[in-house]
């Protein structure tokens, strides 16, 4: 549990006992190095050792001391601000889920936290479900989707990869309904049209497919260049036209 405002009583002690340990066998060494070079005549080098070993442990307590302060000091809903700017702007940051999540924790508020933590599950599986496609593991993979699907049923990429992973199975039928789930959660995400229309040349129903590659065209935005022209590309190949 974070104790926001001050440090951990325990936690103080502890580091003012250590900091109390560092400084006298700082101290301790400088002392036996001195007492060395009046018995053996050591150099010059002797002292400048001695010297860096003493700023060394004296050094390390500071270190913690003031690495301890700025992580009590950290505003965490600034940082619930900065995640929320980097999620609108990349919805499958997974860090940003994470880190809003911790600062949501620490403030107790426990529901959101939960389904930031879950997101992060998910993005999870999600990428351990893709490695297993590339490796031909289609069981695995639709597996991890399920999973990802599981921690978080509003992650619309989840659903289209394991619809994806139906189109390649030949479960067309299960195919369409992931697409369109994703499509429902984010009209926006392209893949899922593609897929979609996927689904539908699969089983030779073009017209269908045709009207999924228009849905994309009229949904995802002009910017994205690329899958635009890709569901051009399937129009024209199956005999429709660009409206």
């Amino acid at each position: 549990m974070v104790n926001k405002g001050k440090a951990c009583p325990i936690i103080h002690n502890i580091q003012h006992q250590e900091c109390g340990i560092h400084i006298w066998f700082g101290v301790g060494i400088g002392f036996y190095l001195v007492l060395f070079r009046e018995a053996f005549g050591v150099k010059k080098q002797g002292f400048i050792i001695a010297f860096v070993l003493l700023l060394y442990c004296l050094g390390i307590p500071g270190a913690v001391g003031i690495a301890a302060e700025k992580q009590a000091a950290v505003d965490d809903d600034q940082i619930i601000a900065d995640s929320n700017e980097i999620i609108a702007d990349n919805p499958y940051d997974t860090v940003a889920y994470y880190k809003r999540g911790k600062a949501y924790f620490a403030k107790k508020q426990y529901d959101l936290a939960l389904k930031d933590y879950n997101r992060v599950i998910a993005g999870a599986f999600l990428d351990q479900g893709y490695l297993y496609e590339k490796r031909g593991e289609d069981d695995k993979a639709i597996e991890d989707y399920r999973l990802a699907i599981l921690n978080d049923p509003t992650y619309e990429m989840a659903y289209d990869h394991r619809g994806f992973m139906y189109n390649k199975i030949g479960k067309y039928d299960l195919a369409l309904i992931d697409c369109n789930k994703a499509i429902e959660l984010n009209p926006k995400y392209p893949a899922g049209y593609l897929n979609k229309g996927t689904a539908y040349e699969k089983q030779h129903l073009y017209k269908e497919a045709i009207a999924a590659y228009r849905s994309l065209l009229a949904n995802v935005p002009v910017e994205d260049t690329h899958h635009r022209e890709a569901a051009i590309k399937r129009i024209r190949a199956l005999g429709g036209t660009v409206e």
